[in-house]
């Protein structure tokens, strides 16, 4: 997480421990080891994961569901429109992938037929080559064959097939309207293949820099970043890159690139 003053546009910040303002979810990998063992002895079947924003006043206000790792049959192939969220999962999250850097983990999505992999600039921390855990709990290494600081994404090649790529959004900022219901899907605090829902809030809502990102109040924490926004077609929409919260904990606030960005950096990989 990197935080920075709150305020009506966001600028990067060098990393610090206070819990106001924009924060980068993935997971640092300096408390791994601790914080994975702590959740196997709770029963919780997770990967590696560095610092938790649990609510500990037992309340529950979001939903999360477990993704499957299997793609629909054809004959369940979603159409060119909005359909139940169930179904969107079911085509969306075996693109899905975490990504194990020297900082720690994220997240990642399979975007093409060549395999490439695209995740968040901060989740690859400056490692030409990366780890890759897939849908199916398949472990592959990556080359960073893209990276572009400013628009807080990458892109990761790897050695070797990763599953089925993601469909991405060919309309302008994917065609969503404030309104529209999206998921992310992606491995907050290393619980891989992890789905939570909620609406756009905002479309291109200036962040980082002023760069314009999709905002939404579907949950984005730790681990999320580089992960994918998909649409109720299941296709891609966005990569969830930033969190905005006030207090150690998701408020409903986060950000991802648009898809359009992603499909420009994806035609500078030869």
């Amino acid at each position: 997480a990197r935080p920075v003053p709150p305020g009506p546009a966001v600028a990067p910040a060098a990393p610090s421990a206070s819990a106001r303002g924009f924060r980068r979810p993935a997971v640092p990998g300096g408390r791994a080891a601790a914080i994975a063992a702590a959740i196997l002895a709770a029963g919780v079947v997770g990967g590696v994961t560095g610092a938790s924003f649990a609510d500990r006043s037992g309340s529950q206000t979001t939903t999360t569901v477990q993704a499957t790792a299997s793609p629909p049959p054809a004959s369940q192939a979603l159409p060119n429109s909005a359909t139940s969220l169930t179904d969107a999962v079911r085509t969306a999250s075996p693109s899905v992938v975490a990504v194990r850097s020297s900082f720690g983990q994220g997240s990642g999505v399979i975007v093409d037929d060549r395999g490439l992999v695209v995740t968040n600039h901060h989740v690859i921390a400056g490692d030409s080559t990366v780890g890759i855990e897939t849908a199916d709990g398949r472990l592959i290494s990556a080359d960073v064959v893209a990276d572009d600081p400013q628009q807080d994404l990458a892109v990761l090649r790897p050695v070797d097939d990763v599953g089925p790529g993601a469909t991405i959004a060919s309309e302008p900022n994917g065609g969503l309207v404030v309104g529209d219901q999206v998921f992310a899907i992606g491995n907050p605090f290393g619980l891989r293949n992890t789905v939570t829902s909620g609406i756009v809030s905002f479309v291109d809502r200036p962040a980082d820099g002023g760069t314009p990102m999709i905002q939404t109040d579907a949950p984005i924490n730790p681990g999320n970043s580089g992960g994918g926004l998909f649409d109720l077609r299941g296709q891609l929409v966005g990569i969830p890159t930033s969190i905005r919260a006030p207090i150690q904990g998701n408020v409903g606030i986060g950000f991802a690139v648009p898809v359009s960005r992603v499909s420009a950096l994806l035609r500078r990989v030869q």
